[in-house]
């Protein structure tokens, strides 16, 4: 029968190793938010794909500065004229 920590001297309570249960006195492993979360590995395809939709968004983004800066010239323009 194991003797309650209460029945040990301050040394004896510190030299004891911590009793673990389910493990085999291991150490547990990391959990958690400090574990790497990995990401998955990318085939060619994968990064192609990513490629091309980038290209293609930064295209999108130039032609809708370019609508709106040739719409507001135009309309600067039909403003001056009908005056």
């Amino acid at each position: 029968m194991a003797k309650s920590a209460k029945n040990f001297s301050l040394d004896q309570f510190m030299t004891l190793p911590p009793v673990r249960h389910g493990n085999g006195g291991r150490l547990l492993a990391p959990e958690g938010a400090f574990t790497e979360v990995t990401a998955p590995p990318q085939t060619v395809l994968d990064r192609t794909t990513a490629a091309a939709k980038l290209i293609l968004e930064e295209k999108a983004l130039e032609k809708r500065d370019k609508t709106a800066r040739l719409a507001e010239a135009r309309r600067s323009r039909d403003r001056s004229g009908a005056c």
